[in-house]
This record gives structure tokens, sequence and C-alpha cells, in this order.
């Protein structure tokens, strides 16, 4: 498995947090806060697994979701969210995510 991770996180507290913890355990990390961002470090390298915020500050991690699984079918993506409500984890589900984690999270 790769071991880069593409991290989009438009709160630069949270992804300064998540980017220590995956660095610390020996990933290679990529942040980007744009949907626009992701789409350009998507095509310039190959990652292991995408962490991604659902509220970005050009778009709808979500909603753009089904063309990054078209265009990465072998990438695990995992969905980062503070709305914490069933629909947003259903909406993440049914668009491919492999995983959906609702924020604050425990990095333990």
């Amino acid at each position: 498995m790769v071991r880069r991770v593409l991290l989009v996180e438009d709160d630069t507290a949270i992804a300064t947090v998540i980017r220590t913890a995956l660095e610390d355990e020996g990933f290679t990390v990529k942040c980007c806060d744009t949907v626009a961002g992701r789409d350009q470090a998507l095509a310039e390298r190959e990652y292991g697994v995408m962490l991604t915020d659902v509220m970005l500050l050009d778009g709808d991690g979500i909603e753009t979701l089904g063309a990054v699984r078209d265009a990465y079918p072998d990438m695990p993506v995992i969905i980062l969210s503070a709305q914490n409500t069933l629909d947003t984890a259903v909406r993440a589900t049914d668009r491919g995510a492999f995983e959906y984690f609702p924020k604050p999270f425990d990095l333990d």
C-alpha cells in the first residue's frame, strides 16, 4: 500500500493535528483545503487513502465524492464531518465512502 495520504481539510488546526498524527505513524501527508486543490493533488500523484472534510471552501466533499471514486476506484476515501447527522453519514456511504468519522474524534 502506498503510504501517502491526501488530507482535504479547510480547518488548519484540525489539519495540523491529523497531519502530525499520520506523519508520526510514518505516512507522507499532502494537505489541501479545497475541491480544486484535491483534484490537482490527485492528478499529480497516487495516494493510498484520502481523508476529506464535507464542507470545503469551494464545494461539498460528499457531493464530489462520486467523481473521485470513479477516477480512483481503489483508493479508500474517509469522510470527516462536523455535521454529525444520520443523513450526512448515509450520503457519504451511498457515494462510496470507505468510512465516516464525525468530528470531533479521538486520534487514539
